[in-house]
């Protein structure tokens, strides 16, 4: 009910799921494994016949490097997925900007979506209608293309995306209820794990993108790698020097914080993160410099420490 995509300096790209995926390329540079180059290939195409990169995450093979953080060289965990614009050569560090604005953005450019009316994607945004309810008149919303993608835009697409759920909600109650009432009653069928295969799923997590890449060889699973949205999002700085969309975000932010090194919380710094929506909020790591780190550890729930 969303419509994939990739959009680059405000042009949709593509829409094709077969494209985005043969597009990804998992780049080291800062990050603590050892490169996979000389490793096994374990897909050189895909079933359509089309080549597969030695970089995708079907041929990726894992090989942890411990090592002390060096923000010079290696500091993290996270690798840097990237996708491969064929048009022009360049590794891309797209974001899905914690979800809801990515979906829209998409959506909106595609012009493809039209759920009776309740959700109409026009071409510049996407229309969401809700009709009356027991309690709430009907009412219209229209997220419209912004300007920028920042903090605030990204926050301000999360609220009208739960509009756009809830109509999304809507629509799948009626197909639902349709096919209960004609006695269509199977909610599953047979599966036969195939001996040798290789797979791809995408689906939209609540923070955007999430794909799934499998080789099954001799009916058992020889290579799996999902790609949810925090590695695209916290990824960093990868073998050209292109930082993540994290890093990217906080590049140049102004300090609005007249606090010394002592007391300082860094706000400005962590709305722009968490506008991402990052999975991994509640420990937060901050570098001060001059070897001191100053970790705060933030509860989410209930005010207990987990």
């Amino acid at each position: 009910f969303v419509t994939p995509g990739v959009i680059v300096d405000g042009e949709l790209v593509t829409t094709s799921l077969v494209d985005i995926n043969l597009g990804i390329r998992i780049l080291l540079g800062s990050s603590y494994y050892e490169d996979w180059e000389n490793e096994r290939t374990f897909v050189d195409r895909d079933p359509l016949g089309n080549p597969v990169d030695k970089r995708h995450p079907w041929n990726q093979t894992t090989i942890p490097k411990p090592q002390k953080r060096d923000f010079n060289d290696k500091y993290s965990w996270t690798m840097s997925p990237r996708w491969y614009d064929k048009r022009t050569g360049k590794y891309l560090a797209l974001d899905t900007g914690g979800g809801p604005i990515a979906r829209l953005w998409a959506t909106a450019l595609a012009g493809l979506v039209n759920l009776g009316g309740l959700v109409e994607s026009t071409g510049h945004s996407v229309k969401i209608r809700l009709p009356k309810s027991a309690t709430k008149p009907a009412v219209e919303f229209e997220w419209k293309i912004p300007q920028w993608s920042n903090a605030i835009e990204r926050n301000r697409a999360r609220t009208y995306f739960q509009a756009y759920s809830a109509a999304v909600a809507l629509h799948c109650i009626d197909k639902a209820l349709s096919e209960l009432h004609a006695g269509h009653t199977q909610t599953w069928s047979d599966f036969t794990v195939p001996n040798d295969a290789i797979g791809c799923g995408f689906h939209e997590a609540v923070r955007g993108v999430l794909s799934h890449h499998m080789v099954i060889e001799g009916g058992k699973i020889a290579n799996y790698h999902p790609y949810p949205p925090t590695p695209w999002n916290g990824s960093v700085r990868d073998i050209y020097g292109t930082p993540g969309p994290y890093e990217d975000a906080v590049q140049n932010t102004p300090i609005f914080e007249d606090n010394g090194p002592d007391t300082f919380k860094g706000i400005d710094i962590m709305r722009a993160v968490r506008s991402f929506d990052p999975c991994l909020p509640c420990g937060v790591h901050m570098y001060l410099g001059e070897g001191k780190e100053l970790q705060k550890v933030l509860s989410p729930t209930f005010g207990l420490n987990s």
